[in-house]
């Protein structure tokens, strides 16, 4: 695996920052970022599969410093890319083209599109055992993501954006440890391994992590149509003598900077061995294993409002909800057995299910594999499907469900997903390995095709997510100014301030930390600034200190700490001068030009200006950020000069999308946010 990577930015005049230099990807969504360089308005990078850009693939404006290529870079490639400053309608210089190359595709997956006006935007991502890879596709099908030479397998998304999972270790006692990854292949924390963690881990409110571990005793074989076979294994197979293993689950929570255990819950000291599984044949395998596997759970999730967790326990077809710290269970749901602890939902009939999520209004979603739907459902073979659980002070009720045909029957692992926009995502091992979006009245509008084959691949869980960079952002420093060579900004003495523009460029919520300090002690009083962005959106951030005249520059810093992404801190550095820096004249040659368009975000119009130096036929378009046009604004010859329309939507929902500007030699592209 590879080891965690700090970003720690200082600012370089013109310099390429990510993708470094000849490095390769394991993605094909790809972020493009670069230092500011003083007085440019905004930049442009080309992207192109031959060094000399003799035909670019992608040439983009963008007035930040990030942008995130979602549609033009495929697997097994070589591109090399370049930046350079814009200055109203003049151009700077190229900086030294980069290279990067990108690996293979791990998948062969496919998808089917039923009703793309009912898809939830974002990408699919998917763990496989035994296979041991992930991956993750866009709405087309199209694997954007994986895990690269890295035996990852996905267990699902942090709030945060990035991978919890396990990878496999061969030849270890505990093979599969569990750990905390970005996207890009950074390892942000992983389990101390002293026992064997399976199924799943997840991040606590308070920053601990909680995993499900092994754990075992010993316990009666219980009197059953497997009896005799054990008593010819020389076992007394009673019901009551203390004689045989089993194997059953605990919870532990490890302290994340000293990875101690601080809080446990142990399936031996809260549930009875009078409840076990009678019809899904794990006896028998018990006999083959010399081991019973009592209690194999293999979701957790944690709600903070009510702080509880919730479990499920697979082969007691049981769904608990415990206090915490306490311990004390609430309740137990499901199947009714001998010691008579389940308390709601005894009728709900599911089995053998695997994940859980909890909505905000108060339900459980999970996916009932029904591996013993006959014996609980009446079903004539066993059956899958997902199901929505409400819950309160009468007991538990099916609110919701939606049951896989027989043929998709996932006898383990999947999970379902509530998505935003109200749909559901089920996942199965079933057909081998799928993902359906389906909607609350059972019309399937996505579905993906893994592909896998058993026993030697089957789908995990998947689960749809916004994007793979959770934590891209872009800090401008305003007012930045060159003269003669110096650059920095002007600060008056006195009572004065420097700002700085913050642009979330991610596809999550933004939480960020930013201090300053500086070397002639200016900003002496301890100044943070905390700001919440979500994504496509900007903020400008002040600190006022007091200046005293100097003859020089004065270094200032500015360091900024994404709160939940720790691993992408930067620190910009500039000089601060008491003296106005004279502005250099940038003489350079007009060219085809698209401006930024305003306002941006926008809503319900933006004004979209654009140059040319001689009479040319003009393509005007509007793109989403899956590639897709959205409108055609202007197809014509126009005569030379600056030219300007309104672009008014009133048909599309709120988001990111890029207007092209096309002659036929030359393409410019203007990314814009649209709120409704």
């Amino acid at each position: 695996m590879k080891i965690l990577l700090l970003l720690n930015i200082t600012m370089i005049y013109g310099q390429l920052i990510t993708p470094t230099n000849e490095t390769v990807l394991n993605h094909t969504h790809v972020l493009f970022e670069w230092t500011q360089i003083p007085e440019a308005t905004h930049y442009e990078m080309q992207l192109s599969e031959e060094l000399n850009f003799s035909e670019p693939v992608l040439i983009i404006e963008d007035s930040s410093l990030i942008f995130i290529e979602k549609s033009i870079i495929d697997w097994d490639g070589t591109y090399y890319w370049r930046v350079r400053p814009l200055y109203n309608s003049q151009e700077g210089s190229w900086t030294e083209p980069f290279s990067f190359s990108t690996g293979s595709s791990l998948s062969s997956s496919t998808v089917d599109i039923f009703i793309d006006t009912q898809i939830q935007p974002g990408i699919t991502v998917f763990g496989a055992f035994f296979n041991y890879f992930s991956a993750a596709l866009d709405q087309s099908g199209k694997e954007i993501w994986n895990s690269g030479e890295d035996d990852l397998v996905y267990y699902s998304t942090s709030n945060y954006g990035n991978v919890l999972g396990c990878y496999l270790m061969p030849g270890a006692e505990n093979n599969l440890p569990g750990l905390e990854v970005s996207f890009q292949g950074n390892i942000l924390w992983e389990e101390p391994n002293d026992e064997f963690l399976h199924h799943d881990m997840i991040i606590l409110p308070n920053g601990n992590y909680l995993g499900i571990v092994e754990t075992g005793s010993f316990g009666p074989i219980p009197i059953g149509s497997w009896t005799s076979s054990f008593q010819g294994l020389g076992f007394q197979a009673d019901g009551v003598t203390i004689e045989f293993p089993w194997v059953g689950d605990q919870l532990i929570e490890w302290d994340k900077d000293t990875k101690d255990i601080v809080w446990t819950w142990n399936v031996f000291d809260h549930f009875s061995m009078e409840d076990y599984d009678q019809f899904g044949g794990t006896w028998t395998e018990a006999y083959i294993s010399l081991h019973y596997d009592w209690t194999h759970v293999n979701a957790v999730i944690f709600d903070e409002n009510e702080s509880a967790l919730y479990i499920s326990t697979r082969h007691l077809s049981r769904i608990t909800k415990i206090d915490y710290p306490s311990g004390d269970i609430i309740w137990n749901m499901g199947h009714q057995m001998s010691s008579g602890d389940i308390d709601i939902g005894t009728d709900l009939g599911f089995s053998f299910q695997h994940s859980l999520q909890k909505l905000d209004n108060g339900n459980l979603i999970t996916f009932d594999n029904g591996n013993l739907a006959p014996e609980f459902r009446g079903t004539d073979e066993p059956t899958s499907r997902a199901i929505e659980i409400a819950i309160d002070d009468t007991g538990a009720s099916l609110a919701w469900s939606y049951e896989l045909p027989t043929e998709l029957f996932g006898f383990a692992s999947g999970n379902a997903q509530k998505l935003e926009n109200g749909n559901v995502l089920l996942t199965t091992v079933g057909g081998g390995g799928r993902s359906l979006e389906v909607d609350l009245e059972g019309n399937v509008v996505w579905e993906g095709l893994y592909n896998l084959s058993l026993p030697d691949g089957a789908v995990y869980r998947a689960n749809r997510i916004p994007g793979i960079f959770p934590a891209a952002y872009s800090v401008l420093i305003d007012d930045y100014m060159e003269s003669n060579g110096t650059s920095g900004v002007y600060i008056p003495t006195g009572s004065s301030s420097i700002s700085y523009t913050i642009m979330n460029e991610g596809d999550y919520t933004l939480s960020l930390s930013c201090e300053i300090n500086d070397d002639e002690g200016w900003f002496v009083d301890t100044q943070n600034i905390e700001l919440t962005l979500e994504p496509g959106m900007n903020e400008q951030i002040s600190f006022v200190g007091e200046v005293t005249e100097i003859y020089s520059g004065n270094p200032i810093h500015l360091s900024v700490l994404p709160i939940h992404h720790p691993h992408r801190s930067k620190t910009i550095s500039v000089e601060g001068f008491t003296e106005p820096l004279d502005v250099d004249e940038i003489s350079l040659p007009n060219t085809f030009r698209l401006a930024q368009p305003y306002p941006n975000p926008f809503n319900p119009s933006t004004s979209i200006s654009y140059s040319i130096d001689k009479e040319q036929s003009i393509l005007l378009q509007i793109y989403n950020v899956q590639g897709q046009l959205i409108n055609t604004l202007l197809d014509k010859k126009e005569i030379a000069g600056d030219h300007t329309l309104y672009w008014n939507p009133y048909d599309i929902g709120s988001g990111i999308y890029f207007i092209q500007l096309s002659n036929g030699t030359t393409t410019k592209t203007k990314k814009v946010l649209y709120l409704k």
